[in-house]
């Protein structure tokens, strides 16, 4: 595959989309849809937009600030985290990050409007938020990815947005069980954003201006109290959402075994963080995809689609190419 092309693969950072955005997406549309017809188009306009705006927007400028301040290229090791690598790596540079960053957010403002018209200005507020919790998750002044719980605080409200977005674009207003599953899927994601940043916090202290990520702020041992927290925060809510629809019981099983993983996660260990991460991430994308699914079945083809974007990411992300020169 052309280098270029691998890079803007490996830029989107298809699991965590997976998890983040393509997985709040498809629990709102399921939880709108269920017991009506499904507006396949809409789900598929949100889909596209989250990952236009996550995979896209979100990482580009995220992956271009890392590098300038040094934490991508400190050399602590890690598997998962560090960033996407493609400057490392050579498949692009910072002035080609920047020019995916333009043509996705050009592609953002027109699948943005185009919703719009379709659906009614109620949406309007959704996407602007997206965007925009995108930006500044990295970019100054706000630089939450930068500052201890600010990152993670917008982080959530972004995937909460996802959830009752995608459930308003079906049609109905979210109630009181959409709400919980949408707390219960921002902060599982962000429990598992925590663990990501347990083997990056010397890099992120040694970084110019350091990145101050809440686990850099606490250290490893109460940072890893700190991500526990998210998961049972995220496990109160799925119980919470199942009582109102039990076909989200799948929620509750997957944030269970994340739980586990929490639990069994030692912090300075690359091995057991990298396992244990992993666990993290394809048990919340289970449980949403399967709890779609039940609520939907014509949603299984989501099932279909995250194992083949998760086999194409494992198959391009590695053996990785020679390192570019410094």
């Amino acid at each position: 595959m052309n280098r270029t092309l691998r890079g803007v693969w490996l830029e989107v950072r298809v699991i965590p989309v997976l998890l983040w955005s393509f997985s709040a997406l498809t629990v709102g549309t399921a939880l709108a849809a269920h017991g009506r017809d499904l507006q396949v188009w809409y789900y598929l306009g949100a889909v596209a937009l989250g990952v236009l705006i996550q995979g896209i927007l979100a990482h580009t400028v995220n992956e271009v600030e890392d590098w300038r301040s040094g934490t991508d290229r400190h050399d602590s090791p890690r598997v998962i985290s560090g960033g996407s690598k493609v400057i490392r790596l050579g498949l692009m540079g910072p002035a080609g990050l920047w020019a995916m960053f333009a043509v996705a957010f050009a592609a953002c403002v027109a699948l943005g409007l185009a919703l719009v018209v379709a659906r009614g200005l109620v949406m309007l507020p959704f996407g602007l938020a997206g965007v925009a919790g995108a930006i500044v998750y990295t970019l100054p002044p706000v630089r939450g990815a930068y500052r201890p719980f600010l990152g993670e605080g917008i982080a959530f409200s972004c995937l909460v947005v996802c959830v009752t977005g995608a459930y308003l674009l079906q049609g109905p207003r979210p109630g009181p069980t959409a709400f919980a599953a949408a707390v219960a899927v921002a902060a599982y994601a962000v429990s598992m954003l925590m663990v990501h940043h347990f083997l990056d916090r010397d890099a992120d202290l040694a970084a110019d201006p350091p990145k101050m990520t809440t686990v850099a702020l606490l250290g490893l041992a109460r940072g890893r109290r700190y991500a526990i927290g998210w998961c049972l925060l995220a496990l109160a809510a799925a119980v919470v959402a199942s009582v109102g629809e039990p076909r989200l019981l799948p929620l509750v099983a997957g944030y269970a075994v994340g739980l586990y993983a929490h639990l069994r996660c030692r912090p300075d260990d690359v091995e057991s963080v990298t396992r244990c991460e992993m666990l993290i991430i394809f048990s919340g994308i289970a449980a949403a995809l399967i709890a779609s699914t039940l609520l939907v079945p014509s949603l299984a083809a989501s099932l279909l689609v995250a194992v083949a974007a998760v086999a194409a990411e494992m198959r391009l992300a590695g053996p990785p190419p020679e390192r570019a020169p410094a």
